[in-house]
């Protein structure tokens, strides 16, 4: 898949430029001296861009893969206008 250049916007030798690219969750970044990287973490693009000129090669280093997410806790309902709308359930 090729994507089309990001808009040209500011001007200037030392602009850095952080583009989404569209259909996924990955960041683009470049570099005033040229340098471009993929990154899926905005915290990480911004850093390896600040780096300059130590930008480590092939970008951002990303986190290791730890698996599947934990189970999320059971939803509980604390809003008292929410519970005084309940209908009792018989016992």
């Amino acid at each position: 898949m090729t994507l089309p250049a990001p808009r040209q916007v500011l001007e200037g030798e030392r602009v850095l430029r952080v583009n989404w690219l569209p259909g996924s969750d990955r960041l683009r970044g470049l570099c005033h001296c040229g340098a471009e990287a993929e990154a899926s973490d905005p915290v990480e693009m911004w850093e390896w861009l600040l780096a300059h000129p130590d930008h480590p090669a092939g970008g951002p280093v990303e986190p290791p893969v730890t698996g599947p997410l934990p189970t999320p806790p059971a939803h509980l309902v604390t809003d008292p206008l929410v519970i005084i709308r309940r209908v009792p359930v018989p016992a």
